[in-house]
């Protein structure tokens, strides 16, 4: 069995020369200034960001009837983010894309600037198919955008010790960006200079695909790539099923290349050990793939597996470029129409109950496995006392390799919380909060309208926030403090300022507002802690001013109207009575003495009318084009 093993690695090993060899990088082929420093290199070495900016303007020179070279914005450092615009379709700008219904596809290397296998393998890509024009080229039926190196910053720290859980190459730039962002946790929130101009592009380019190119580390087995998509966070029925048929030909084309796909990346349920079980994780809307699916589109996370070679990582990485450029190139116009009838159906979604928020049921305590998977991996010991440093840990025998028959957990159901009714109308943000809100409307390019006078007795549903119900992670993510919270929303007419912002529901990106404003969305505005300070006491009347008061107020004072007015005094008798009530029947409000002063003190004037009432509201009816400015869209 060793020997089958040893014979059929060779024979990788000999493949994989070959192919190298064909590109020219065979240590007696005569280097030229087409090869990048990884062929020259042997993949031992990748090549600095001076290569990829010239590389990038000599295919332009070379190609100029198929290829544009644009920086799409700058890094934090600045550095131009490059980007390659190739097609022989005829549409080389996104006006021509769009008006000839060219599907475009968006491949982003170096989100990651330590996994560069994506950079490589595309210039790679570009290159072959530049060079070898014929019949069925794939390029005449599509825009090919390639993004390199997108955290260019990263990249341009190279250290051999940035990435401990991957094979090469000789050194790896680092994972985050000079602010210490991580861009794929940043798709929603776009804090980073680098995501701003991201989003930007794909606001221009509209692509129908989306590749996010990675690699992954952790369990040693010997599955090559992984290639997650989420559409179950999308609405439309027809572009789900399209999705879902997608992944299925990609994983058959790269099975058919003699790769060893899996179509989700796996979570161990026990790091020590792997036959315990995979869980597939629902993923949230901060990740590229899922924020696609947010757009109508489709959105694949490609996961190469670290501990592969780099030379074996980046023709993998090659294989499911070209197999995604050749399915878009045959499919392509199809996909793009379901994607176009999914905008206009998503203009139709007011008053639709819609999951925001979804998890594997194993997170909700269901241990019911969905099946089984065979596994390729390798003989493993699981220590109880590990060696040197004691305690539980694993250890690979990788000269063993071995099926591992294991359970799947891959029942992704929706949060049953954040099930939500989308309104009928839209949202209304106040003008105070408004500068907090806008920029994200505008860096999403979603619909929006200002108002231009104040209004009174607007009708809207507010979510009065149960104070017992905020809840703060204990440690930043992203530089910022995640927040949790939930309550009732609740019918009430507003006074609104000029300024204010309206934010119709009916509107092709209706989902990615939904997921940006409603509270109970993972990656809301509010649960990246953004409205923090609508839940702050930020003043307060002394104890024993408070108690004079509910004193007052119990004993129906005369001193209440003196101070209050007599709309209050009229009410403190029915007051009492339910004070009396909810103190016979409500334990926990008897025992509460905090509670029970708040049923007083909340009465009063002094009480702030703003207090724990999240700052975005609902609303059913649609807004008077006479009071707001006209619709803008973006920036």
């Amino acid at each position: 069995m060793i020997e089958l093993m040893n014979l059929a690695k060779i024979f990788w090993c000999l493949c994989i020369f070959l192919w190298m060899s064909s590109e020219g990088i065979a240590q007696n082929k005569p280097v030229t200034s087409e090869l990048l420093e990884a062929e020259v290199s042997q993949f031992r070495r990748t090549g600095t960001y001076a290569e990829v900016e010239a590389t990038c303007h000599r295919f332009a020179s070379t190609y100029p009837e198929a290829v544009r070279c644009v920086s799409i914005g700058r890094t934090a450092e600045g550095r131009s983010i490059m980007a390659l615009v190739v097609s022989r379709s005829g549409a080389l700008t996104p006006d021509q894309a769009q008006r000839m219904k060219v599907p475009v596809v968006l491949a982003i290397g170096g989100t990651h600037a330590g996994e560069m296998d994506g950079k490589d393998a595309g210039l790679i890509v570009v290159r072959d198919l530049l060079k070898k024009v014929s019949s069925d080229d794939p390029l005449k039926h599509q825009v090919f955008l390639f993004v390199p190196v997108f955290n260019v910053d990263g990249h341009e720290r190279p250290s051999p010790f940035n990435r401990p859980n991957q094979n090469g190459p000789s050194l790896q730039g680092e994972r985050v960006t000079a602010q210490r962002i991580n861009l794929n946790r940043d798709w929603i929130l776009g804090q980073s200079s680098e995501m701003n101009a991201m989003l930007q592009f794909i606001a221009d380019w509209d692509p129908l695909l989306t590749l996010d190119l990675h690699v992954t580390d952790g369990v040693r087995f010997r599955h090559d790539v992984s290639l997650s998509m989420s559409p179950m966070f999308g609405v439309d029925d027809a572009l789900r099923e399209v999705s879902d048929q997608f992944s299925v030909d990609m994983m058959k084309r790269l099975s058919a290349s003699g790769h060893r796909p899996l179509d989700f990346t796996p979570v161990l349920l026990d790091f020590e050990n792997p036959r315990a079980g995979i869980m597939r994780d629902a993923d949230a809307p901060r990740f590229s793939h899922v924020y696609a699916v947010l757009r109508n589109r489709m959105g694949i996370l490609v996961e190469d597996h670290a501990w592969d070679p780099y030379a074996q990582r980046v023709k993998t990485s090659h294989d499911v470029l070209t197999a995604a450029l050749d399915l878009i190139a045959k499919q392509g116009k199809q996909l793009l129409d379901v994607a176009l009838q999914a905008d206009e159906k998503s203009e139709t979604m007011y008053s639709q109950a819609v999951a925001l928020d979804w998890h594997n049921m194993l997170e909700a305590g269901i241990d019911i496995p969905t099946g089984q998977a065979n596994l390729l991996g390798y003989e493993y010991t699981t220590h109880s006392d590990a060696p040197v440093v004691g305690g539980r840990h694993i250890t690979y025998h990788l000269q063993k390799p071995t099926v591992w028959q294991v359970p799947v957990y891959g029942d992704i159901q929706p949060v049953n919380e954040a099930i939500v009714s989308f309104p009928q109308a839209g949202y209304i943000i106040p003008a105070g909060w408004a500068s907090v809100v806008l920029p994200y409307l505008q860096k999403h390019h979603i619909t929006y309208q200002v108002l231009t006078k104040n209004m009174q007795g607007v009708d809207v549903q507010e979510l009065h926030v149960d104070p017992e119900s905020i809840s703060f992670e204990s440690r930043t993510f992203q530089g910022r403090l995640r927040t949790q919270i939930s309550g009732e929303w609740v019918t009430a007419q507003v006074n609104l300022t000029s300024g204010s912002l309206y934010v119709p529901i009916r509107q092709a990106r209706a989902l990615l507002v939904a997921h940006l404003l409603e509270p109970v969305s993972p990656d809301s505005l509010s649960r990246w802690g953004l409205f923090n300070t609508a839940y702050e006491i930020t003043d307060h009347i002394s104890n024993h001013r408070q108690l004079q008061i509910a004193q007052w107020m119990y004993a129906q004072d005369r001193r209440i109207r003196e101070r209050y007015g007599e709309t209050l005094h009229k009410k403190l008798s029915a007051l009492r009575q339910e004070y009396q009530i909810r103190m016979d029947r409500d334990e926990r409000f008897h025992e509460d003495p905090e509670q029970r002063m708040d049923f007083w003190i909340s009465q009063i004037p002094y009480h702030d009318p703003t207090f724990n009432k999240y700052p975005v509201m609902r609303t059913d009816h649609l807004q008077s084009s006479a009071w707001l400015s006209r619709a803008e869209s973006g920036h």
